[in-house]
């Protein structure tokens, strides 16, 4: 066997992977990693005791979003920003998101920016 193909073999192992991140406010932000046509492809949910709040895909053709806003109940959950890496070398991958998010009420809004999900 290749060296190449054992290269392949260990990465292909790794995905899909899958992080979640507390966001605020009891937001949660579940992201899976994929390879989709040969490309790393993260779908990052949003989910709270609220409910679903929605999800957002992104992917080296389309590698950010923004102003998005998603809600369940009273609970408003605003992306400013959220940006995909792919992992490529030695540069890990990563997913950032900042915005703002109330709390189940739809009061208190709360403002984030973080890193929501690595790998490597």
């Amino acid at each position: 066997m290749s060296r190449k193909n054992k290269i392949n073999e260990s990465i292909m192992a790794t995905y899909p992977y899958s992080q979640d991140a507390l966001l605020v406010n009891s937001i949660k932000a579940t992201t899976v990693v994929s390879i989709v046509s040969g490309m790393q492809v993260s779908v990052t949910t949003f989910t709270s005791p609220a409910g679903n709040l929605g999800s957002i895909t992104l992917s080296p053709v389309q590698p950010t979003a923004t102003n998005v806003e998603f809600k369940a109940g009273s609970q408003k959950l605003q992306i400013d920003i959220i940006s995909f890496r792919a992992q490529f070398g030695l540069d890990s991958g990563q997913v950032t998101a900042s915005g703002r998010a109330t709390d189940q009420d739809g009061n208190n809004e709360t403002a984030f920016a973080k890193q929501i999900a690595a790998w490597s």
